[in-house]
């Protein structure tokens, strides 16, 4: 296995401990325990940093098509409406029952992005 796929297994792992430590605090009573919660946020939060990095860097040394630009910024919007929306169902306060909709939600739309995105980002390559 070279390099280019241990990264894909390693954001498919930070995928898996995303939804494993999300599932976990579903089912915890507000207010969240403070090192899973934040462990889960900034699992989530340092993977879309590092995929935004990789994309700039593979960029910089070949440029993506607009098709990839565009599949790379879906699943970027993705990856912060997840955050948003993970914010505001954290939140001690009653929240609309679309907020928890969207959180469930999105999260899958977000994986589904990203695969896309790097399967043209393999195709690329």
């Amino acid at each position: 296995m070279n390099i280019f796929e241990l990264r894909f297994v390693n954001i498919g792992i930070f995928f898996l401990l995303i939804f494993s430590s999300g599932y976990w605090l579903h089912h915890a009573a507000k207010p969240y325990g403070a090192i899973l919660f934040n462990v889960h946020k900034l699992i989530g939060f340092g993977l879309f940093v590092f995929l935004v990095v990789r994309i700039y860097q593979l960029n910089h040394a070949t440029p993506l098509s607009a098709v990839e630009w565009l599949a790379f910024v879906v699943a970027g919007l993705f990856f912060i409406a997840t955050i948003v929306f993970g914010g505001l169902v954290s939140i001690d306060k009653p929240m609309p029952a679309v907020v928890s909709l969207a959180h469930k939600l999105l999260p899958y739309l977000t994986v589904v992005s990203t695969a896309i995105s790097l399967y043209l980002l393999l195709r690329h390559k």
